[in-house]
């Protein structure tokens, strides 16, 4: 089960946020709760340039504005380390670059608001006392849990949106709560709970204390949506998204499991997340669960356990299902705890004259599928009996996050498939970095076929890649992912490889990194963030790290700034930055 194994489009976002930088009178706390006054400028948000999970809500990871983090950069003996920053709590959420600032949240609740230079705090919010693992024999994320989802920014409010799992104080039990924090000062705006009852199912309780929220946030029309799997695997659970409005606070809740079968199917995607193509219209992978009975996926039923489902947003923020595909054999993965939603959905931005919305999806089994976004497949509607995928690729080890994507051709023909540059990266368990050529069969069929892999293997909870590239010219693309020894994220480290395989690559091509970096304790499936030719990295020990190239010789470390963070939430006082770091021996070693 879940817990146990723990378009090329340019976002309008980086080019309507202008740049300011405005002097400012600012009142901090310090360690000894004695006032500071701070004049001087501080940056606005003079360009969004990576503010949701994976970069895009297709969730691709591909950062297309990057010319300074090429191949040639790497290789120059000047691109290393710019900064460390401690922080308080383990970085599982993917860092937000919000112009200037980088948008960092912790196991701890913790969020913070750094310089994106040179990792001075800026200002930081203590959101609430996290759930303590002490209290159950559940290892799935030790210590704490606080923040684990990655966070999303709305240039209309110039807040970043997140959900934090709360202790109340006045009850002892745990709580959701999405919070907006505006990105430049640090102010929380909004503390909304996550709670109520699924429109589809007025009988099922949304319970804060059997859930977990994994998924990465999307924002959609106004709205926050949230993914919710199993708290430690601990029965009664399902699957729910929540949407949040963040104008009215509604809160509008969804779940896969409904009727008597109300367990299970959780959304977690370690990690990746909620992927959209559009307005209305919301994609997410399910794990184990009452998987769909054979159907058509234009009718989906209650139950959809072990499913790519697609969801509609409808008046007044409700949502309901509108299509899905589930593997012929979604029962047996049910039973050998082989969730299909251990990986996340992805949008491509390429496809072919008949199939040109795609999205391509595998789980724990290691069998990648191309989907029809527009036509998912339902369950056994093949030939048959079998699977209505657009086409099946491996399988290979099983995935836990998801790929990331480059091309250089958005709608590729037969005669063009050999020519074109359009790769899916792919990370499975204990795998090697695998580069999925998209072309198309003389029948006119898309596929993926495996055509390099990388010289290593890549450890359980390695992380998703992601890559960059000055716009679609092939050789400037680069992937980047996070390297983990073990289950524990031992051995930690930043690589990065060449990602166009050299010509006439027809299969098995060895890649090699150009790069390499020591990043302490890696967090589970982490997912670096880009931009302005930097490389930002969330570790289990606590630090977020930065990477790019130096002018000269490498920048010191900055000095501690507990006495210049601005302390929120509750009248709490006291240091920001702490020597102490949650233990990384008490990581644990399963699927969160």
């Amino acid at each position: 089960m879940q817990q146990r194994e723990f378009l090329a489009v340019r976002s309008t976002l980086a080019r309507r946020l202008c740049s300011a930088a405005i002097s400012v009178t600012v009142t901090l706390a310090t360690m000894s709760g004695v006032a500071v006054i701070l004049t001087g400028p501080m940056a606005g948000a003079a360009r969004a340039s990576d503010v949701t999970a994976s970069r895009n809500n297709l969730r691709t990871g591909w950062d297309r504005d990057e010319p300074g983090l090429s191949a040639a950069a790497l290789r120059s003996g000047s691109f290393g380390r710019l900064f460390s920053r401690q922080l308080r709590g383990q970085v599982y959420a993917q860092p937000l670059i919000v112009g200037r600032t980088l948008i960092v949240a912790t196991e701890r609740d913790w969020a913070y608001g750094l310089n994106a230079v040179t990792g001075r705090v800026k200002w930081a919010d203590r959101l609430g006392t996290p759930w303590s693992a002490s209290t159950t024999a559940c290892t799935d994320l030790t210590p704490t849990v606080g923040v684990t989802s990655t966070p999303v920014y709305d240039p209309r409010t110039a807040a970043v949106y997140l959900v934090a799992e709360v202790i109340s104080s006045s009850t002892g039990q745990a709580g959701f709560l999405m919070f907006g924090i505006k990105a430049r000062t640090g102010h929380i705006s909004e503390r909304v709970p996550i709670g109520g009852r699924p429109f589809n199912d007025r009988a099922a309780t949304f319970d804060a204390a059997d859930q977990w929220q994994r998924t990465g946030l999307l924002l959609l029309g106004g709205r926050v949506y949230a993914g919710f799997g199993s708290h430690c695997d601990d029965k009664p659970f399902a699957g729910f998204v929540a949407g949040v409005n963040v104008s009215t606070r509604a809160v509008r809740l969804w779940t896969d499991e409904t009727g008597p079968a109300d367990a299970e199917g959780g959304i977690w995607q370690a990690g990746g997340g909620l992927m959209s193509d559009g307005p209305g219209r919301i994609f997410f992978a399910s794990g184990n669960g009452a998987s769909p009975a054979p159907g058509k996926g234009s009718k989906p039923p209650g139950q959809l356990g072990e499913s790519v489902v697609r969801l509609a947003v409808l008046p007044g923020g409700r949502l309901a299902a509108r299509d899905f595909f589930s593997p012929r054999d979604a029962p047996a993965l049910d039973a050998t705890d082989g969730d299909l939603g251990s990986g996340g959905p992805v949008g491509l931005p390429f496809g072919t004259t008949a199939f040109p919305r795609l999205l391509v999806q595998a789980g724990k089994d290691g069998r990648v599928f191309l989907l029809n976004r527009d036509h998912l497949g339902g369950r056994m509607q093949g030939r048959g009996g079998g699977n209505d995928d657009v086409s099946e690729t491996g399988p290979f080890a099983g995935q836990w996050g998801h790929p990331a994507v480059f091309g250089d051709v958005t709608n590729v023909t037969p005669g063009d498939s050999g020519k074109s540059r359009d790769y899916v990266y792919y990370v499975g368990r204990a795998d090697y970095l695998r580069v999925l050529k998209f072309g198309v069969s003389r029948g006119g069929r898309p596929r993926l076929t495996d055509v390099a892999n990388s010289a290593i293997r890549f450890g359980f909870t390695s992380g998703s890649p992601v890559v960059t590239s000055a716009g679609t010219r092939p050789g400037s693309a680069v992937v980047w992912v996070v390297l983990a020894a073990g289950i524990t994220g031992s051995k930690g480290t930043l690589e990065a490889f060449a990602a166009v395989p050299r010509a006439r690559c027809a299969e098995h091509c060895v890649l090699r990194p150009i790069w390499s970096a020591r990043i302490g304790t890696a967090s589970k499936f982490a997912i670096p963030a880009t931009g302005s030719g930097r490389v930002y990295v969330g570790t289990r020990d606590g630090r977020v790290i930065a990477f790019g190239r130096r002018a000269s010789a490498p920048l010191r470390q900055p000095a501690p700034d507990a006495t210049i963070a601005r302390i929120r939430a509750g009248g709490v006082t006291g240091p920001v930055l702490s020597a102490g770091t949650d233990d990384p021996k008490r990581s644990d070693g399963s699927n969160r």
